[in-house]
């Protein structure tokens, strides 16, 4: 046994030496080395088969890229299509602002005057009226009023003369909106009068007389407050007797005999009507 180790031995050392004296005669080779070769890198012309290793850089040493990064891209999807159907449109409305109806006011006036009849033929003709009217105005523009008047005084024949009247007027306001209105009136009514011949102081006659008559004036009113006015007005009128006497007995004769029923004068009065 000890015999074929060291046969094994010396063929190792055999083999051996050739190879180390190799190695010395390599100047590139360091000496004791087994195995060898060249450690000059390849020419500029060679081909290496091996690349260097990038260099092992720590976290602290990274420098910042000058590059800024690339954006960033959302893709959303597109909208979805709505199909609108046209139609008609309605036709323009205009709004009107409602107005307020029309205030109602009743009133009632209260009111005096005189009566413009001439001097008579006693030259002492004169008379004084006093009476009261309801109106009733449905618009601003507009009034409808019935008048009932006592008069009393010296008539143109210088009787002495009492009277009473009904009248029924429409008045027309030319500028309701107004403080101060101006107004027309026009109307209709009838009358009956009782006049008594005193001039001789005795053997006194009576005498009844009833009328029928037509009038037109014009006035203005002052609106005191919302439910007072002062009013004045100026009216003319005419009229004839209807009572059965008239043609056996008339009103009126001249020095000539000439007769006649029919009178007319003018009349200047005011007062203050009370609305509601």
């Amino acid at each position: 046994m000890s015999h074929r180790l060291g046969v094994a031995s010396l063929a190792l050392v055999l083999v051996a030496l050739p190879a180390t004296a190799h190695a010395q005669d390599n100047k590139d080779c360091a000496p004791g080395s087994w195995f060898c070769g060249e450690t000059k890198p390849p020419g500029e012309g060679g081909k290496g088969d091996l690349q260097p290793l990038p260099s092992e850089s720590k976290p602290g040493d990274a420098k910042p890229s000058s590059t800024p990064p690339p954006p960033v891209v959302v893709y959303q999807p597109p909208p979805s299509t709505v199909v609108v159907q046209p139609r008609d449109q309605p036709p323009a409305y205009y709004y009107v602002p409602r107005q307020a109806p029309p205030k109602r006011e009743w009133g009632l006036n209260l009111h005096l005057g005189g009566l413009m009849i001439g001097k008579g033929h006693e030259g002492n003709a004169g008379m004084g009226m006093v009476g009261l009217g309801l109106r009733f105005r449905p618009i601003p523009q507009a009034a409808l009023e019935a008048d009932l008047d006592f008069a009393g005084g010296r008539d143109y024949n210088g009787f002495r003369r009492n009277e009473t009247a009904l009248a029924f007027n429409g008045l027309v306001f030319v500028n309701p909106k107004n403080k101060t209105q101006l107004y027309f009136l026009a109307g209709f009514g009838w009358s009956g009068a009782k006049a008594v011949d005193d001039r001789a102081g005795y053997d006194q006659t009576e005498y009844h007389y009833g009328y029928f008559g037509v009038q037109t004036g014009i006035g203005v009113e002052f609106r005191l407050s919302k439910v007072v006015a002062l009013n004045f007005d100026l009216r003319g009128f005419i009229r004839g007797r209807v009572d059965d006497n008239r043609k056996y007995n008339p009103e009126f004769v001249d020095g000539n005999g000439r007769s006649t029923n029919t009178s007319g004068g003018g009349l200047l009065q005011g007062g203050l009507t009370f609305y509601w």
